[in-house]
């Protein structure tokens, strides 16, 4: 339990890092109630609508941490009751799984950008360990719930879950590629299928919207609608800051040409990649014609705006060619 005065996902992910753990959520409406053996014994705190109840491991305030942050001696904070902290103030942590610092180096010469990978874990973890090495806020979120992206489904449910309580996000986009429309009836810009929701408009809302997206998805061809829906969020959203894309690395976007139209940098998050899959070029080329980045479930490739025509790029196993029509694998 901490007081949330200066508290934030750096700090968070810090207090899990010292359990060798990694940050699973945190939310503000924790409390705490004094036990006969220890005033801070159990901590009893919300999450979802269900209660739980959990030890108290750590019993701070005015916390100041950074993102690289493995152990809460790397930060700087109070004792608890140091500081006027009422109890709607208190922030509860949820840990999970075992933390191993990302490896992500990037080395470049005058033709050559390399990003190298540590080994992949599942691809449900994809969306929140993407999301806990980054600071991201005012987020607008465009999430493809296609019928193949059920495997990611867990890891999507739970971060709109938890967007209720980290406010992080605005806005979230979920896209289906068209609900039913046959597929010779799609067309570039209008297939439709998207819902949007503001995560003001209360969390019922929200999980209202994703399954309503969901079910009315019926699958068809493989190309998705990723374009428009991103237009669609910027548009909805004027003040989102971080444009956070969540896609199917099996799904080629059919909208491309719409790219141009795109006015904000796009954070591409790739679902669907196994350790023995690659990287789709196509995902590149959104995050690169945007002035965005690209990012696994273990690599962060933020160096796209350096890269030139004739230039190659390693992402996981596969690397890649930047053309004047966009990136190719050669290899």
């Amino acid at each position: 339990m901490v007081c949330h005065h200066g508290f934030d996902r750096n700090a968070a992910q810090a207090a899990c890092r010292s359990q060798n753990k990694k940050l699973q959520m945190f939310a503000t409406n924790y409390e705490w109630k004094p036990s006969s053996n220890d005033l801070h014994d159990k901590c009893y705190f919300e999450y979802n609508n269900d209660p739980f109840i959990v030890p108290c491991e750590f019993v701070l305030d005015n916390f100041n941490c950074t993102s690289d942050a493995t152990s809460l001696t790397d930060c700087t904070y109070t004792r608890l009751f140091e500081h006027r902290c009422t109890k709607d103030m208190h922030v509860g942590i949820g840990c999970s799984g075992t933390y191993e610092p990302p490896i992500s180096t990037t080395t470049s010469t005058t033709n050559i950008v390399q990003t190298s990978t540590a080994t992949p874990t599942t691809d449900e973890q994809t969306v929140t360990g993407v999301l806990n090495r980054h600071n991201w806020t005012d987020i607008g979120a465009v999430i493809d719930v296609t019928g193949s992206m059920s495997g990611c489904y867990a890891q999507i449910n739970q971060w709109v879950a938890l967007s209720h309580s980290n406010k992080l996000v605005q806005c979230f986009v979920f896209f289906n590629d068209g609900d039913d429309t046959p597929d010779a009836d799609k067309v570039i810009g209008s297939t439709g299928g998207l819902y949007g929701v503001y995560t003001r408009e209360g969390m019922a809302k929200v999980l209202e919207t994703l399954n309503t997206a969901k079910m009315n998805g019926n699958g068809g061809d493989s190309s998705e609608n990723d374009v428009e829906a991103i237009i669609f969020t910027i548009t909805g959203c004027p003040t989102c800051k971080n444009i956070i894309h969540i896609a199917d690395n099996e799904a080629t976007p059919r909208d491309l040409i719409l790219l141009e139209r795109v006015t904000k940098p796009v954070k591409v998050i790739v679902c669907k990649l196994s350790s023995n899959s690659l990287v789709n070029p196509k995902l590149l080329d959104i995050a690169y014609k945007t002035g965005g980045s690209l990012h696994t479930l273990d690599s962060d490739v933020e160096t796209l705006g350096s890269v030139k025509v004739g230039d190659t790029i390693k992402v996981g196993r596969g690397t890649y060619r930047l053309e004047a029509s966009g990136f190719v694998r050669i290899a």
